[in-house]
């Protein structure tokens, strides 16, 4: 069993408003992480994240920020195109203090440019989440566990895998491949099966090595995702076994 941190994805059409802070601020004892998503901007994406660092510093909250520039091929709404994807991703490193960012991860990328990206990061002591979105079906186990190795393979702090199950038997395919690659793999694991069929996978993430869960304050960001103070519950009920 591990200790699993919970993530409140937030996703502001520019700054925070104030229905988001004050549920930051009522649920801070529920949040591990405050995933900050970003791809939502069309344009000024620095400027805004800059302003909304500052608001939830000034919450003082002992939550760590996770910055995320989701793209549309993995369900975001980010249209930009991968070399400027990774400008951006380099900016918010050499210039924002959040503690957290994620880089996708893609078959088709460049793996030496993926990794002196993550090395970058870790000189500027940022944890690195890197990150792989399948909302079609679920891949069979060997090609899940080979795509958390080969994530691994770029000295991540975390690899977390999302996908979409079409039956019961695909959260089981996820949920062993989580287990099996966090017992194998120096980076921590994020596992998530998708949709209400996959809840499982959320509230139950630490029986099989997971370490991070989604959830939401209001509005899901992700097919599947609950409420962070029902998750926190369902997380501990599961660790108190």
């Amino acid at each position: 069993m591990t200790n699993v941190e919970v993530a409140a994805t937030v996703a502001p059409n520019q700054l925070l408003d104030t229905l988001t802070i004050n549920n930051i601020k009522e649920y801070s004892n529920d949040i591990d992480i405050i995933e900050l998503r970003i791809d939502q901007w069309e344009d000024r994406h620095l400027e805004l994240l800059k302003s909304n660092l500052e608001q939830l510093q000034e919450l003082n909250i002992n939550a760590n920020v996770l910055v995320t520039y989701r793209t549309v091929s993995q369900g975001g709404k980010g249209e930009m195109t991968y070399e400027a994807y990774m400008t951006l991703l380099k900016e918010i490193i050499k210039n924002h203090h959040c503690p957290m960012i994620d880089i996708e991860w893609n078959s088709d990328f460049d793996v030496f440019t993926h990794r002196d990206l993550i090395d970058l990061a870790h000189r500027y002591n940022k944890q690195v989440v890197v990150s792989y979105h399948n909302f079609q079906e679920t891949p069979d186990i060997d090609i899940l566990k080979f795509t958390y190795y080969k994530m691994n393979q770029l000295n991540p702090d975390y690899v977390k895998i999302a996908v979409m199950p079409q039956d019961k038997e695909d959260v089981a395919t996820l949920l062993e491949a989580v287990a099996t690659s966090a017992d194998t793999l120096d980076a921590k694991v994020i596992g998530i099966s998708m949709s209400s069929v996959g809840l499982v996978s959320r509230t139950a993430q630490g029986v099989f090595g997971g370490t991070v869960s989604y959830g939401c304050l209001g509005e899901p960001q992700a097919p599947g995702q609950i409420h962070v103070k029902t998750l926190k519950q369902q997380l501990l009920f599961y660790s108190n076994y």
